[in-house]
């Protein structure tokens, strides 16, 4: 039951102290309610912040221009891929907006897209639904994607080429079929 006191917290719209959930302590103490103890220092001394950088040390520790094993770069890649195909058929769908492949695509491949929005060319077929995405790298700069989706009971094919781009990957090209 409130006590009177919570009741007119709760009655001017403010919060109460929320009840203790947290299992007793060691030896059965229960723990006690209140804010906890006051910080001794608000900031590390700068010889425990130069001991932890030393100690972090990594093979890329922010001073190389690093961009990754190749592994690593063709996975970026072909998620890019994929993330920027989904991307795209959901703009013709109409279910994304085309300002959000501005930061994906060059603005000539968006261009190309507001294009074929306005034509609204196979939409009465269904929905688009990317059905597969594969990535080849023709450069470490540029990469060739094709794929196919689907719409309603008919299969269509994409192909796309993206490039590096300030340290990311970006739609350069695209054709649809």
């Amino acid at each position: 039951m409130p006590t009177r006191r919570e009741h007119r917290a709760d009655r001017r719209g403010s919060l109460s102290r929320a009840p203790g959930f947290e299992p007793p302590l060691a030896a059965g103490a229960p723990a006690e309610p209140g804010p906890p103890p006051p910080c001794r220092r608000r900031t590390a001394p700068r010889a425990a912040v130069r001991e932890y950088a030393a100690a972090r040390r990594s093979p890329h520790d922010g001073r190389s221009a690093s961009s990754g094993t190749p592994d690593e770069t063709a996975s970026a890649a072909t998620r890019f891929a994929e993330r920027s195909m989904r991307a795209v058929l959901e703009v013709l769908d109409g279910r994304r907006p085309v300002t959000q492949l501005r930061p994906l695509a060059t603005p000539t491949v968006v261009a190309a897209v507001e294009t074929l929005l306005r034509t609204g060319g196979g939409r009465h077929l269904g929905p688009a639904v990317l059905v597969s995405v594969r990535a080849t790298f023709v450069t470490s700069a540029a990469v060739e994607v094709c794929g196919g989706y689907d719409r309603g009971d008919r299969h269509f094919a994409m192909a796309a080429r993206i490039v590096a781009w300030r340290g990311g990957w970006r739609l350069a090209a695209l054709r649809l079929r």
